[in-house]
Parts: C-alpha cells; structure tokens; sequence
C-alpha cells in the first residue's frame, strides 16, 4: 500500500490513560494514522496529544447497554475507522459482546470469543498453563469448605485471594482486588465474604516481577518485548527495565499462544525468583501498561499490530536495547511516598529517601531513561500531568495555611446564598459516588428542612451503576433522623442532569474530581457539603459498619442544618424532586 493511501487510514482509541492509550496514539500518529480518541476522563493529560484528531463522549455501559451500543453504532456509521482498539476490559468487553453488530462497520483489535473466555479467566488461565506444562503458583478455586487454617496449611503463608475475573459486564466501574493476606483472623473475614468458586486462593510466589510482550498471529509469535520491574508497591509498578529476552519465558509464551492459535498483542507476567525459579501470575490480553517502553526503544508493539490486522502484513520482529528504563514518574513519585511511609522513615530519612530516586533521573543524561509522557514530539501531555501535579501540591499546601478551613467555609455559603437568589427556579443537585449512601441520605434531610416549596432537590452517582437500592445499614441510619431511604435507586449522573441544576454538592475530593473528569467543562457551581459547616470532607461509608454509617449521616445532618439556614433566610420553603434518568 504506498504512503499516500495509508496516509488517509483512520483508527478509534478507546482510552485516555497516559500509558498504552497515549502509546498507540503517538505510535499510530507518527506513522501518519488518523487517530480520534473516545474518552471518559477529558481532563486527563494524554488527550492533549498532538495527535489525536477528535475526542468522542460517549455514555458508559450500563444497565443493558443499549444507550452504549446505539451511540457506538452511530459514531461508526457517520466516520470510517480501519480499526478500533479497547486499551482496557472496560471497553473491550462490550466490543466482544456486540462484536457482530460492530464488525459490520469496522475491525476489532479484540482476541476471538475463546481467547477472551480463557485469558481473562485466571481459574482458565491456570488450566490452560498447566495443560501445555507452564508452571503456576500452587492453587485453586475456593470452595464453601475453605477454612483460613486449611488454605494457609495447604498455601503457607500469605495466602493470596484473586477474583477469577477482574472485570464483568455486570460491573464494568471497579475492578476486582487481588488481596495478599497472612493472618488467619483476616484470611477468615476474607473467606466470609468472597464468593466461592468464583476466587482463586494461591501461594505467594516471591521473586520480581517480569513482563514478556508479544504480538502473535494465528499463535505464532512475531514479536517478544521483556521487562523487569524495578520496584512495585501494592502491585502495582511505574518503574521497569528492559531485559533480554528469557529463553524459558518466552517458550512459556509461545506454547501458550500456539495452543490458543491467538493473533494479537499480549503482555504476560511472571515472577522470578532466585532459588524457586519462575512461575507464570496472569496475562494480559490487551494493551498493557508498560507499552511505553518497548514503543520507546523501537519495539513498535501499536504499529506492528495494526499493520497485522488491517494490512495483513506481518512484521520481522525488532531489536531492542537492554537496561534502559522506563518510568511514569509522577505516579512512581507518588508510589515512592507510599513507599516511604509504608517503611516509618523520620522527616530527614524521607527527605534522603526520596532524593536517591529523584538522583534516578540522571539517567536520562546518558540516554538509559526514558518517560511514559514525556517526549519530544509530543510534550503537551507531560506539560499538562506537570500541571496538575503541580497544582495537587499548591492545594495541599493551601490547605495547611492558618485559617484556610474557614475561607473555604465562607466562600461555600456564599456560593449556596448566590445560587438562591439567582433568577429562575432553583435545583439543588447532591452527588456522591455510588448514589445510595450519602447523596440520597442529604437530598431527602435537606428536603424536611427547607421551607421553599419551589427548591427542587435530586441526587445522583458518578459511577454508572444505576438501579441499586441503599445498603440496609444505610437505611437503618438514615431512619434514625426520620428518613426512609427504602425506596430509592441509584441514578448516573448525566450531562442534562448537570445543567439542570443551579448547584452542585459533593461529599469529598474523589467525586469532585469524577465530576470534573467526565464534565470538565461544567459551569455549575460546586461544594464540599463538609465544608458549610466546618467538618472537612465526608467520606464513603459504602464498606463501613452500622457505627461508620452513623457517624457519616450525623456529619451530613450537622452540614445540611448550616445549608438550610441559608436557604431559609433568603426565602421564607423544600420539594424532593425523583432525579431525571436522562
């Protein structure tokens, strides 16, 4: 295909994260590839790349997905993509789901039905590994006969809890949590609450983390990446180098593949250890985090794949050099921080701590470091994660200078009297994360307190998890203060609902920023409830017990007393208005 042709190819990027999502958008578009972008975060620094052409909304799967896939359908039918590339499970399992419908229109750069029912099944995974002789950490499926003392007698301690998938349809807003557990009174709370034959239990296998990348066509490798994780906290690592390729792991890969008979890109990880060997932890049958680094030396896993999928050409696979590492530094700086205090250094021991890392950075004078988001060709995305970090620590700092809780108290009930003076009818929009703990719980309070017939008050969630009734503990705290939450179903938080309303309220800085993520262009006004009458922050209770769910309501009754005294001295009566499902 000459240049000129290729030149006019188009490609849609599911994504906004600045790891393998800004790596094949800068892949794709150095090659001359047309790259748009659909997003969920449009705050986040990578959709600030140079090339990405457009950025699409598009409404989270949810319910039945319906809204979703109409909205994919039409987006797909207005402009001609070559090829669309999920960069996580959030999204490629609703391609996989309407994959007929949608490969009418384009080519999926998704595995077939097989691979993804194995690969992103780790109970699969495990099968599949010990059918063809590739060795896994000792394990199995749960049972409702597990005891604490007979996993950690058959495992040794710790034991490690992993969900069998780490995303579902039903469930597409969180991730299940892998947990490493070696007390016997935690393992038994863990056991009470996991659903059997759904959770793996596993021996901890020590050793560092290694990553083998390839890309594969019909199960024949045709390209192979290795990486080493320089450091991790919590399973999770910004920091890697990369290696030569292991003989053992990398045949570990291919008989696998082979099996599988799998075409497309796939990041496995093992764990090696000095004396026990290496054992195979998961696969990763997507884009992977570390993309960066292979992309940076020249491995071009993005541009190899799409020439695969949409030209039908294969690639001879490229060389690479060893010991350059790879970092994402903000996130490895705040990793270093967790690290730090995790290790109970004084004020001088961090101080030491952090400037050793910061001395890694030396690196990059003798060309052995390269960065995630920093680059040359491209710097806005770095410009801009520069900025919002930047702007993290002038808040925190803010925060420390005396009187600053009250200055942000001050200006919260100015905005609160503002929005009930202004002309029109006034709404009063309470958010939270999920909608059924605190949001509901104030919007109904503020509606016994208020005196304004012609207030409309409405709650909603910033995870779109609509339909799910409040947990009994909330309802039990909530009838407490007179209300009756048995009623009420959670509700997303949608573009319309956000500019019906006159004011927004929100619990903590999580939902602040979930709100601005998705909506950053909002011109509401928004407040932290806590913050009208001097509590600070009022956090999820989600996961608490009946005293936390007390605690959480009295904070929220304390503050929507102070909002109601505003509203009430303005204008001698409040309505619950149903939230809009729009």
């Amino acid at each position: 295909m000459s240049e000129a042709n290729l030149h006019t190819r188009r490609v849609l990027v599911f994504g906004d994260d600045t790891r393998s999502f800004l790596a094949i958008v800068r892949s794709l578009g150095r090659r001359g590839i047309v790259v748009d972008a659909a997003a969920s975060n449009f705050r986040s620094p990578a959709l600030r790349s140079r090339y990405i052409r457009a950025i699409h909304e598009l409404p989270p799967w949810m319910g039945d997905g319906t809204e979703w896939l109409d909205t994919v359908l039409q987006l797909l039918s207005l402009a001609t993509y070559d090829l669309v590339i999920p960069c996580d499970e959030t999204t490629l399992l609703p391609l996989q789901k309407h994959r007929a419908e949608l490969s009418e229109l384009t080519q999926l750069a998704i595995p077939d039905d097989r691979s993804i029912t194995i690969l992103f099944d780790k109970h699969e995974t495990r099968e599949l590994a010990t059918q063809v002789h590739v060795r896994v950490p000792l394990g199995r499926l749960t049972s409702v006969n597990d005891t604490a003392d007979r996993l950690l007698a058959e495992l040794g301690a710790p034991v490690v809890l992993k969900p069998r998938r780490s995303y579902s349809l039903a469930d597409l807003s969180a991730r299940a949590k892998v947990r490493i557990i070696d007390e016997p009174k935690r393992l038994r709370k863990a056991l009470s609450e996991c659903d059997f034959n759904e959770t793996l239990a596993e021996e901890f296998f020590p050793g560092t983390g290694v990553g083998v990348s390839v890309l594969a066509s019909c199960g024949r490798v045709l390209q192979a990446f290795e990486h080493h994780r320089v450091r991790e906290i919590a399973g999770a690592s910004f920091y890697r180098v990369s290696a030569a390729l292991t003989p053992e792991l990398l045949e570990a890969c291919k008989v696998m593949l082979a099996q599988l008979g799998y075409t497309g890109v796939a990041m496995f990880e093992f764990k090696q250890h000095k004396t026990k060997g290496w054992a195979l932890l998961e696969i990763n049958a997507r884009p992977w985090g570390s993309m960066p680094l292979p992309v940076a030396l020249g491995v071009d896993f993005p541009y190899q794949w799409y020439r695969l999928l949409v030209l039908g050409e294969t690639t001879d696979p490229s060389n690479y050099r060893t010991g350059v590492y790879g970092r994402n530094l903000f996130p490895d700086l705040r990793n270093s921080m967790l690290e730090a205090e995790a290790r109970h250094l004084s004020r001088i021991g961090t101080v030491r701590f952090i400037s050793g890392r910061m001395l890694e950075l030396l690196r990059l004078l003798t060309r052995r470091e390269v960065h995630d988001v920093f680059t040359m060709d491209d710097p806005r995305p770095g410009a801009f994660e520069f900025l919002e970090f930047a702007g993290v620590v002038v808040r925190r700092l803010g925060n420390l200078v005396p009187g600053a809780l009250e200055r942000r108290r001050r200006r919260s009930r100015t905005k609160v009297a503002k929005a009930r003076v202004a002309e029109g009818e006034m709404h009063i929009l309470f958010v939270c994360q999920g909608n059924i703990c605190r949001s509901p719980f104030a919007a109904a309070l503020l509606g016994t307190r208020c005196i304004d017939q012609s207030i409309a008050i409405s709650s909603a969630g910033t995870l779109p998890k609509p339909g799910r009734p409040v947990p009994n503990l909330g309802i039990e705290a909530a009838a407490i203060h007179g209300i009756d939450l048995s009623g009420h179903r959670s509700v997303w938080l949608s573009r319309n609902m956000l500019r019906a309303a006159s004011l927004l309220i929100v619990f903590d800085d999580i939902t602040k920023a979930a709100v601005l993520d998705r909506y950053p262009d909002t011109k509401t006004p928004m407040i932290l409830l806590g913050e009208l009458a001097g509590v600070g922050q009022i956090g999820d209770p989600v996961d608490g017990d009946a005293r936390t769910f007390r605690q959480t309501y009295s904070r929220i009754q304390t503050s929507i007393g102070e909002m109601a005294a505003i509203l009430n001295r303005e204008q001698p009566n409040v309505t619950v208005q149903a939230p809009s499902s729009t």
